[in-house]
């Protein structure tokens, strides 16, 4: 007897000769917003042929502690265009897909604290990311054979960028983890998956651990992927889907990490008290290789730049009406500049430099745009550090935030102002990180969501001077677009590659019987009422869902044809 699937994939090869190209209509690409393959050409000129990852797209922590357990992650960049090491294991992914990688190392040694603390990696990306109408996060990535229980290797999505309640500070939190402990005897190694939405720091997330078949090993290299949408999160393993969950789905922007360390017993099944931090180096080091990461949007509508004269080019800047709008708001230390000829474009960018105030204080200029709550908004502008007036070297440091104001004009939310608990994560421009680019236009990003008692959101870029300090930094072609989901896709777009197409039914058939799968109903279970669902969306191309408890219409008689063949599978089924 044919299962589901094999009968529903003889109806399509029977008729490929004439309507195959229905079934497999072209699918719509996705936005991608990185993909660095670490083999040291991405980025600005200066960030390529370092030897170290793009410094422009990555931080690690510098001037200061960072701990995670029993963990102080190094305050340097990872090397990359890092020959791969030799791989066991079978199959076709054992191998990066260039034989280049970015090393993430972790030590037994900590030259900081020898003997009492470990010394890792944790690799951020310096802007967030919304998940708009859907965001992913694809990694390839491999633990080097040979490395002891007790560590944890993980590419995951994270941030605290809010309090909830004022005064608590929660997480949102999206990981693909590779326990070591998992992977000391036998095959296959299990790996594991987590997530938080506001969640607090003692609580274990909605976690399940992925009992891989075959040869799996943690020691080979595979794709872990997160598809992250408004109402569920989908993980991957080499582009098959290995869990589906809809509960502690997170709602706010987040970095992309990638690190790895040792967790104290509060992680009981990844802790191994027999690994010790050396006291005297040089210990032992241990790596994660990966060959790339990539994040991209799907499902999502960006709307045109919101706002007015974005690259400063108007003689002069329009001025901003009372509530903000309309213009640019410049303060302090800054100013329209179409002389020095510092524009990334055009004739004219905005000069900033230290208000010299003799304290903590900024230059810059902000504008409002009309908002309200819920709404996701991404802003960006380009930013130029000249060597000839260095910041480099102090403690001035630039950046772009985005802020929400009230309809009487207080700032309610903000992400990345500063001071604030995360503005270390992502300056343009710090004056204190030696890998600080200089002489090249730079592009940063950052992406908040709208809170409640929103009427206005502000992008603002700020020069921050810490102590009466020199040097200047040129801003220009600013951008503010609003991010709307296509929720056409929402819940028959089970590939979430942003059609509804005959993929999606394969995604269906694959999953039919098999939990939730493949559910769009709600119902947790993959059965004949999601192909149903499918059947109205399928189109080929964007399509609304239709109103609940309207007769389905296939869009061509190979459709009609195929959902009767299809179901009357599903009867036979049932009956034997």
């Amino acid at each position: 007897m044919l299962n589901i699937a094999s009968r529903a994939t003889n109806v399509r090869f029977a008729l490929m000769a004439g309507s195959w190209a229905l079934l497999a209509a072209a699918s719509a690409s996705g936005q991608v917003l990185l993909l660095d393959n670490f083999d040291d050409t991405s980025g600005p000129a200066a960030a390529q042929g370092d030897g170290l990852v793009d410094v422009s797209q990555f931080r690690a922590p510098f001037g200061g502690a960072d701990f995670n357990q029993r963990t102080q992650y190094r305050f340097d960049l990872p090397q990359e265009n890092v020959a791969q090491t030799g791989v066991g294991g079978v199959g076709s992914a054992t191998g990066s897909t260039d034989g280049k990688v970015a090393v993430i190392k972790f030590d037994t040694y900590n030259p900081l604290d020898p003997g009492n603390a470990f010394y890792g990696t944790d690799l951020i990306t310096k802007r967030n990311y919304a998940v708009g109408g859907g965001l992913r996060m694809e990694t390839r990535m491999r633990v080097d054979s040979g490395t002891p229980g007790g560590l944890v290797a993980a590419a995951f999505l994270y941030d605290v960028t809010r309090e909830n309640p004022p005064g608590t500070q929660v997480r949102d939190e999206i990981d693909h983890e590779l326990i070591t402990n998992l992977a000391q005897s036998g095959t296959p190694h299990s790996t594991f998956t987590n997530q938080w939405n506001d969640g607090d720091f003692s609580s274990p997330g909605t976690g399940a651990y992925i009992a891989n078949s075959g040869a799996f090993s943690i020691n080979d290299f595979h794709n872990y992927r997160t598809d992250w949408v408004g109402n569920k999160v989908q993980y991957y393993i080499d582009d098959v889907l290995v869990r589906t969950e809809i509960g502690d789905v997170p709602n706010d922007p987040m970095r992309a990490h990638m690190n790895f360390w040792a967790p104290d017993s509060s992680f009981a099944a990844a802790y191994d008290g027999s690994l010790s931090p050396s006291a005297t180096s040089p210990g032992t080091t241990y790596d994660m290789e990966v060959d790339y990461v990539k994040l991209e949007r799907f499902n999502t509508t960006t709307s045109a730049n919101l706002l007015v004269d974005g690259s400063f080019e108007s003689f002069p800047l329009a001025t901003p009406a009372a509530d903000g709008t309309g213009g640019w708001t410049v303060f302090n230390n800054a100013s329209q500049d179409g002389f020095e000829l510092l524009a990334q474009d055009g004739f004219s960018s905005l000069k900033t430099f230290g208000p010299f105030t003799g304290g903590p204080n900024a230059s810059g200029a902000y504008q409002n745009v009309p908002a309200a709550p819920g709404e996701q908004f991404e802003g960006s502008l380009w930013a130029y550090a000249p060597s000839s007036d260095a910041i480099k070297g102090n403690e001035n440091y630039t950046t772009v935030t985005l802020q929400f104001v009230d309809a009487g004009g207080s700032v309610i939310g903000s992400i990345n102002y500063s001071p604030g608990t995360n503005q270390q994560e992502t300056p343009i421009f710090d004056g204190r990180d030696t890998n600080m680019i200089q002489d090249e236009w730079v592009q940063y990003t950052v992406d908040a969501v709208a809170p409640a008692g929103t009427s206005f959101v502000r992008i603002n870029a700020f020069f921050v001077q810490l102590a009466n300090q020199g040097g200047a930094v040129w801003f220009d072609n600013a951008s503010l677009n609003r991010l709307t989901a296509d929720t056409s896709f929402a819940l028959a777009d089970l590939d979430l590659d942003g059609d509804v197409d005959g993929s999606d039914l394969s995604s269906w058939e694959g999953g039919f019987g098999a939990g939730p799968a493949a559910d769009v109903t709600g119902d947790q279970a993959t059965t004949g009422s999601d192909f149903l669902v499918w059947q109205r969306q399928y189109t080929g191309a964007p399509q609304s869902a239709p109103a609940a408890g309207t007769v389905p219409e296939p869009a061509s008689a190979l459709l009609a044809s195929l959902a009767g063949l299809t179901v009357l599978g599903l009867r036979r089924r049932r009956l034997r």
